[in-house]
């Protein structure tokens, strides 16, 4: 039964193009109440309509949790993975990660482009929590763009400030780096492209495509409900920037999301 549920959640996902963190977010598995835990939710954003774009849309995608006492994750967050560490310092393991499509409908200005689709990524993450504030993350991700053969590797840290036992603030930075492949398929424009858009071809090369600074407040309402608000903002960088078709290097998001523990 656990595993059509966790089957059907992802199908869910895929289908709304939702896409997993760059950084797998876990409880330390010696700070699990239960074997295994879990919690539903939805979570409503507003944000560019693809990378770069400087016209908005709404989305409402479904928000699911599950850890398991062993190392096991799936979650809308962290993606499909284990978790081989039992020091709650220290986490690190592999992982499965949705990269979200890019649907020429989207937008007009993505006309002549083409649809660069849902991906699975593998990869792997490795994550360390100097204290109970502060944290160290990374991860690796391969098999995004319009070839399967993207490569991204990402690092950030994250601090977090509790205001009282129901109240939690967090600050987290992030810097991106993409390979060619992953540049062309989300920044570039090939002759084809470039002769039905009408944008200059352009050849991005590998490099820090994004950097991005998060803010976001916890409300723990009861033992089950809870409520998390923020917002970021991402610095598109070097090629990526100056893609043809990038209107808006500083895009903005801005979530709210309510999810149940049980």
């Amino acid at each position: 039964m656990k595993r059509i549920l966790g089957i059907a959640l992802l199908a869910t996902v895929c289908s709304v193009h939702a896409q997993t963190s760059q950084f797998v977010q876990l409880v330390p598995t010696t700070y699990l109440p239960k074997d295994a835990n879990f919690s539903l939710g939805a979570v409503a954003l507003s944000m560019p309509k693809y990378i770069g774009a400087d016209d908005r849309r709404l989305a409402v995608y479904p928000m699911f949790d599950a850890q398991w006492k062993n190392g096991a994750f799936f979650s809308a967050i962290s993606g499909l993975g284990y978790n081989f560490s039992k020091d709650p310092s220290v986490q690190y393991g592999l992982r499965l990660t949705l990269e979200a499509a890019r649907d020429e409908s989207r937008s007009g200005k993505l006309r002549g482009l083409g649809d660069v689709n849902t991906a699975i990524e593998t990869g792997g993450f490795f994550n360390y929590n100097i204290d109970q504030n502060y944290s160290l993350a990374s991860s690796i991700r391969y098999g995004s763009g319009t070839d399967h053969n993207g490569l991204q590797i990402s690092f950030g840290g994250r601090a977090t400030t509790l205001l009282s036992p129901q109240h939690r603030l967090s600050a987290s930075i992030g810097a991106n780096w993409a390979n060619t492949a992953y540049m062309q398929s989300y920044f570039g424009v090939s002759p084809s492209q470039s002769a039905i858009s009408g944008y200059a071809q352009y050849t991005p090369s590998s490099g820090i495509s994004d950097i991005k600074l998060g803010a976001s407040w916890h409300w723990s309402i009861d033992s089950n409900w809870s409520l998390t608000t923020g917002a970021s903002v991402t610095r598109l960088n070097g090629d990526a920037g100056r893609s043809p078709f990038v209107f808006q290097k500083n895009p903005v998001t801005i979530f709210s999301a309510a999810t149940y523990r049980f």
